[in-house]
């Protein structure tokens, strides 16, 4: 006996990037692993960093701030979430988020 799928549910698949290598769910991967070590719990961390940046500008767009100020806030969230008083925790926060 043979199962066999739409087309429909197959032409979704590939829309979401399943089973297209792409990761878990579709999410990008890293094509080379950075080379530092990282636990997890600060991995998350540099994450919840980061998404604080992101629901910054999201927040930003949703007001209709100008090209100016948007530039203006990127920096000052950058600023706030993702710099380190340690300039080599700044690298590593860098390194493993905008891959």
């Amino acid at each position: 006996m043979e199962i066999v799928r739409s087309h429909r549910q197959i032409a979704a698949e590939a829309a979401a990037g399943v089973g297209c290598g792409g990761g878990a769910g579709g999410l990008p991967t890293y094509r080379v692993a950075p080379q530092l070590e990282v636990r997890l719990e600060e991995f998350e961390l540099f994450a919840i960093d980061r998404l604080r940046v992101l629901k910054g500008i999201a927040d930003g767009l949703s007001r209709g701030k100008r090209p100016e100020e948007m530039e203006k806030l990127v920096k000052e969230l950058w600023k706030a979430h993702m710099r380190h008083q340690d300039p080599t925790e700044t690298l590593n926060k860098d390194m493993l988020m905008l891959r």
